[in-house]
């Protein structure tokens, strides 16, 4: 009996994907920019490229300049910042024959002037790494504000031409340090950060964006970031506190004391340049006379922030120095509601001489 060969050759049939549509369900969920828009930003930067290539130098602030006056002639719409970046990353891409690198700048359109402000207390190790970001970014100015330094960060900050350095020989605090480096700046947006974290400049660019098309305060949203409300810490659970009196539940935990963050200089203007310094009463101030407040974007500042003798542990000196800001704030907020609630009180009586008109009315 002859055996059948047991090698036989089998035909396997090609998998089926069980959803054809799988792909583009989670494609068509992204939102895109046109196709139209990208293949211009392509035109666009290959156009800029030869244009520019011409000159002896160029520098970052040229390209920033090309794509922003290119941006707003042929583009001209108020996009969602996800599809702006698309279409500048077209345009980049074209500009830089495709050239990777993750100094290039961030190529953004902004219709107004806009600035930095980095508060840096001994923190040469991470400083330099803070304004290359920065430097990325279609800023007019960089303000450093060195305070109670006692390391090289002087020499350091110095090498960047887009720097402007405060010193103070004193360590005045984080606060102390935005509020002086805010009043100091005339630019239209102000972007604040530290110097002891280094953010990407693609992270950062959403909060100057938000910014230039109107939003007043743009705040770094943690909510994804931050475990349940009974694992939060005293400090968390007071900003979520804080925003719920003041009617801003949509905000969650989000903080001026958070950075990233940015504000317009008519808002820094309209709640005064010293109330930086107590940040909760800033972002209470700000909403209480009506500026518009909103979420940019989501930044891990909490697991990169750097540990200090005085933020370590239960009830340290940082976290009970918060606890007094929002105590002040929400006793401001407080008196403000008090004050309004007394005055509608008032006008709601009648005086003695308005009730004998009317008991005698005929």
């Amino acid at each position: 009996m002859r055996m059948r060969n047991s090698t036989a050759k089998k035909t396997i049939k090609p998998r089926k994907r069980k959803n054809k549509n799988v792909k583009r369900i989670r494609v068509s969920r992204i939102s895109s920019a046109p196709k139209t828009l990208r293949i211009l930003g392509v035109k666009a930067g290959l156009a800029a490229s030869k244009k520019l290539r011409r000159q002896s130098s160029v520098s970052i602030q040229n390209v920033h300049a090309e794509f922003t006056s290119w941006y707003f002639q042929s583009v001209n719409k108020s996009l969602p910042y996800g599809q702006v970046r698309q279409i500048a990353e077209a345009y980049q891409h074209a500009f830089y024959l495709k050239k990777k690198s993750t100094n290039l700048p961030i190529l953004l359109p902004l219709a107004h002037s806009a600035a930095a402000v980095v508060s840096a207390s001994d923190e040469e190790k991470t400083l330099g790494a803070v304004l290359n970001e920065l430097s990325r970014l279609p800023l007019q100015e960089i303000i450093v504000v060195l305070n109670g330094c006692s390391d090289n960060s002087y020499d350091l900050a110095r090498e960047y031409p887009l720097v402007t350095i405060i010193y103070e020989p004193e360590r005045v605090g984080h606060d102390v340090g935005r509020a002086i480096g805010a009043q100091m700046t005339t630019a239209d947006t102000v972007l604040f950060t530290d110097g002891d974290i280094v953010i990407k400049a693609e992270q950062l660019a959403p909060f100057l964006y938000a910014v230039d098309r109107g939003v007043d305060m743009a705040l770094n949203d943690l909510r994804s970031y931050l475990p349940s409300f009974a694992n939060q810490d005293a400090v968390t659970r007071l900003k979520s506190y804080l925003n719920s009196v003041l009617n801003r539940r949509d905000l969650g935990a989000s903080s001026l004391i958070s950075v990233p963050h940015a504000l317009s200089k008519k808002c820094i203007q309209t709640i005064g340049y010293p109330s930086l310094i107590v940040p909760p009463l800033a972002q209470t101030t700000a909403i209480q006379k009506g500026c518009t407040v909103e979420v940019a974007a989501s930044v891990d500042v909490i697991t990169k922030n750097r540990r200090r003798i005085g933020n370590v542990g239960k009830g340290n000196s940082v976290e009970q120095m918060i606890i007094g800001d929002h105590v002040e704030a929400l006793s401001s907020l407080l008196s403000t509601l008090r004050a309004e609630a007394e005055e509608k009180t008032e006008a709601s009586f009648l005086s003695r001489v308005e009730v004998a008109r009317w008991r005698n009315a005929k």
